[in-house]
C-alpha cells in the first residue's frame, strides 16, 4: 500500500505547480501524523521518495474480495460494507483526483451488484427479494435485476407479480434506452405465462406411495407410420417397408413408451398428414414417419417425431448411407433412433427442449447412447457412458452437450462404484459442466448437473444458486425441483425440501430417476428426526437401485437409528460388498453430502459406526 510522493502531489493537488503541491503535501503529512499519533495508529510510514500504510482493513478491500467468497454469511458480511457510491460527496478540489474517483467508483459498484445478486440466490425467497429491491436502486435500468426478481417471485409462488416485474422492465427500457428486453428475459416471462401454478401444488400431498404414483403415470405411446418412398423405384418401397420394421422391433424393447405399428397415413383435403386424426383414432401422443431417398447409391433417410397434441416436430434427423451396406445402414438407423428417441421421449415427459447444440450426426449419437447408459444407473452402465461421452468428446472437444454428459457419468460415478472417489474426478466434472453452462448459459439441464457436481464436494450454497437458475429458466423441469430438495434436506429446511420433492412428483412422470425422488425425502425425513419414515422410503430406493451407494448408505443409518440393528449391518454389508474401501473417514462428502448441520451430520455417522461402517 505505498505510492511515490510524486503521484500523491499530483493525484490531490493536480492544479498547483510541482513545488506548492509538494508542499501541501508535506503540511498533510504532518498534521496526518499527528492525529493518528493521538490515536495510538502508526500507520503512515514514508521516506524521501514514496509513502505508505501499513496493512489495514477497508471497506473497499472487503467488498473487492466478495467475488470470490462462497459461504452465504461470509458474502452477506462482505456485501454489508457497500452502503453507498465510493467517497459519495467528497469533493478534493482536483480534476484528476475526481477522475481516479469516477473510475473507483464504477468498479465497486458492478462489484457490489455483482456480490449481491450471488447472495440474492443463496439466501431465503424473503431476504432475496429484498436485495432485488435494492438492487433496483442502485441502479434502476439494470435488466438482470428485474430478472432476478421475477425469478424470486415465481419461486414464491407470486406469478402475478413476476409478470407485472416483467412489463415495469419493458416499460423500462423502451423509455430509457428505446429497446425491447433481451431473450432471456422474454424466455423467463413466457416459461411464467404457461407454468403450473405455485399456489395449487401447496395442497397437494407431500408424497405418494409408488402404486399411487403408477397409477396416476401412464406410458407415452407412439405410432409408427410407413416412411414415404420419395423415389420412383420399387426397391426403395421394400427398403422403407423393411426399415420401418426394423424401427417397431427395435422400439418395442423399451419399456418405457408403448407402441404402436403399421398406422395407416391419414391426409387432410390439402394432402398433408392429418396428425389429429391419427391421434384421436388410434390414441397416440406421438407419430413417428419418414421418408427414403436415392440418389444413384446413395441413400438418404429423413425421421421425425411429432407431438399431436400441437402438430409440432419434437425430434428429427437425417442419415446418409449407401446401397451398398444394406441391412447394416437399417440396423444403424433402427438403433440410432430408439437411443435418440428415448432421450427425446424423456426430455419431453420433463417438459424440457434441449437448447445445448447438437453437434455432428457421429457426436449425436454417441451422446445419446451415452445417456442412454447413464440413466441405467447401475456400475457398468455408468462406466460406458463415461467412454462413449469421452468418445464424443474426442471428437468434438467443445460440445457442450457431450461435455454436461461426461460431467454428469463421473459425478454419479463414485455413487454407483464406477469410479474412484477422488478429487480430481470432482474438479474435472465442475470443469466440464461449468464449461457446458458457460456455452449456452440458459441451458437448465447444464445447471443441473454443475449443481450436482458442486455438491458432491461440499459446495451446497452455490450448487442451490445453480438448481435455482436451473428453475427460473423452466419452472416445469422435475428434475431441477427433486435436486433442490436434496440440498434444502441437507441444510436442514424440511419444510422446502418436501415442497420441492411434491413439485418434483407432480411435474414428472415416473422413470428411470424415480428413486431419487424418494431419495430427496430420506435425507430430509432423517434429518428431521423422522427416522421411521426415512426408513420407509430408503426401502424403495434401495429396491428401485440396488446399486446406488447413497441409499444404501441412508438405508443402514436409518435402520439403526430405529433400533433395526441386524437390517442396518446387511445395509452396511452391502455398501461394502461394492465398494470395499468406504469408510467413515471418506463417506461425506465424498459418497454423500455433508448435512449442514453438525447434529444431523454427526448422527448420521454415529449411526453408521454402530451399524458397522468401520472408521477408515
Amino acid at each position: 500500500m505505498t505510492a511515490t510522493r510524486e503521484k500523491v502531489a499530483d493525484l490531490l493537488w493536480s492544479d498547483s505547480d510541482s513545488e506548492h503541491s509538494r508542499n501541501s503535501l508535506r503540511q498533510t503529512l504532518s498534521v496526518l501524523r499527528q492525529d493518528l499519533s493521538s490515536l495510538g495508529a502508526a500507520i503512515l510510514h514514508s521516506n524521501k521518495d514514496t509513502i505508505g500504510l501499513s496493512a489495514i482493513d477497508t471497506d473497499a478491500a472487503i467488498l473487492e474480495m466478495s467475488p470470490s467468497v462462497r459461504s452465504g454469511s461470509q458474502l452477506e458480511e462482505a456485501t454489508s460494507v457497500y452502503t453507498g457510491p465510493f467517497l459519495d460527496g467528497f469533493f478534493a478540489g482536483s480534476s484528476t483526483f475526481e477522475d481516479w474517483a469516477a473510475v473507483e467508483r464504477e468498479k465497486l459498484l458492478v462489484i457490489a451488484i455483482g456480490s449481491l445478486e450471488k447472495l440474492a440466490r443463496l439466501v431465503d425467497v424473503e431476504k432475496g427479494l429484498a436485495i432485488a429491491l435494492r438492487l433496483l436502486a442502485l441502479d434502476p435500468t439494470r435488466e438482470a435485476s428485474y430478472r432476478l426478481k421475477m425469478e424470486l417471485l415465481a419461486l414464491s409462488g407470486q406469478r402475478d407479480r413476476a409478470v407485472r416485474t416483467f412489463e415495469s422492465c419493458r416499460v423500462m427500457l423502451q423509455k430509457e434506452f428505446g429497446v425491447d428486453v433481451s431473450p432471456e428475459t422474454r424466455r423467463l416471462w413466457q416459461s411464467l405465462l404457461v407454468g403450473p401454478d405455485p399456489q395449487l401444488l401447496s395442497s397437494a400431498p407431500m408424497q405418494m406411495s409408488s402404486a399411487a404414483d403408477a397409477a396416476s403415470w401412464k406410458k407415452p405411446s407412439v405410432g409408427v407410420l410407413g416412411f414415404v418412398n420419395l423415389t420412383a423405384e420399387r426397391g426403395e418401397t421394400y427398403f422403407a417397408k423393411g426399415l420401418v420394421q426394423d424401427i417397431a422391433t427395435a422400439l418395442s424393447q423399451q419399456r418405457d413408451y408403448a407402441i404402436v405399428t403399421e398406422l395407416p397415413t391419414f391426409t387432410t383435403e390439402t394432402g398433408s398428414l392429418d396428425v389429429r386424426r391419427i391421434a384421436t383414432t388410434y390414441n397416440v401422443q406421438y407419430l413417428l414417419n419418414g421418408s427414403v431417398q436415392r440418389v444413384a447409391d446413395d441413400l438418404r433417410v429423413n425421421v421425425q417425431l411429432i407431438d399431436t397434441a400441437n402438430g409440432q416436430n419434437v425430434w428429427a434427423e437425417r442419415f446418409d448411407g449407401r446401397v451398398q451396406e444394406g441391412l447394416e445402414f437399417q440396423d444403424r438407423i433402427a438403433q440410432s433412433v430408439m437411443v435418440a428417441l428415448g432421450i427425446e421421449l424423456q426430455l419431453t415427459s420433463w417438459k424440457v427442449r434441449d437448447k445445448s447444440p447438437p453437434g455432428s450426426p457421429e457426436v449425436r449419437r454417441l451422446i445419446n447412447q451415452a445417456l442412454t447408459k447413464y440413466y441405467e444407473m447401475t456400475k457398468a452402465s455408468l462406466q460406458a457412458a463415461m467412454r462413449l461421452a469421452e468418445q464424443a468428446l474426442t471428437i468434438d472437444p467443445d460440445n457442450p452437450r457431450a461435455m454436461r454428459t461426461l460431467s454428469i457419468a463421473i459425478s454419479v460415478g463414485p455413487a454407483f462404484g464406477a469410479l474412484p472417489n477422488m478429487r480430481e474426478h470432482t474438479d474435472r466434472a465442475i470443469s466440464l459442466a461449468e464449461s457446458a453452462a458457460k456455452a449456452v448459459p440458459d441451458d437448465e439441464i447444464a445447471r443441473c448437473f454443475l449443481a450436482y457436481a458442486l455438491s458432491s464436494t461440499g459446495r451446497i450454497e452455490e450448487a442451490v444458486v445453480e438448481l435455482r437458475h436451473a428453475i427460473a429458466l423452466n419452472p416445469n423441469y422435475a428434475h431441477a425441483h427433486g435436486d433442490l430438495a436434496i440440498l434444502y434436506a441437507l441444510q436442514g429446511q424440511t419444510e422446502d425440501a418436501l415442497h420441492q420433492t411434491n413439485e418434483s412428483i407432480r411435474l414428472g412422470p415416473l422413470g428411470s430417476t424415480e428413486f431419487w425422488r424418494h431419495h430427496s425425502i430420506v435425507v430430509a425425513k432423517f434429518g428431521n428426526g423422522d427416522d421411521r419414515e426415512a426408513l420407509e422410503a430408503a426401502r424403495k430406493v434401495v429396491r428401485t437401485r440396488q446399486g446406488f451407494i447413497p441409499g444404501a448408505l441412508y438405508w443402514a443409518a436409518a435402520a439403526m437409528a430405529t433400533g433395526n440393528d441386524e437390517e442396518a449391518s446387511r445395509a452396511v454389508h452391502h455398501c461394502l460388498s461394492q465398494i470395499p474401501e468406504l469408510s467413515l473417514a471418506n463417506v461425506s462428502p465424498g459418497y454423500v453430502p455433508r448435512y449442514a448441520s453438525d447434529k444431523n451430520h454427526q448422527k448420521f455417522l454415529t449411526m453408521l459406526s454402530r451399524a458397522g461402517l468401520p472408521e477408515s
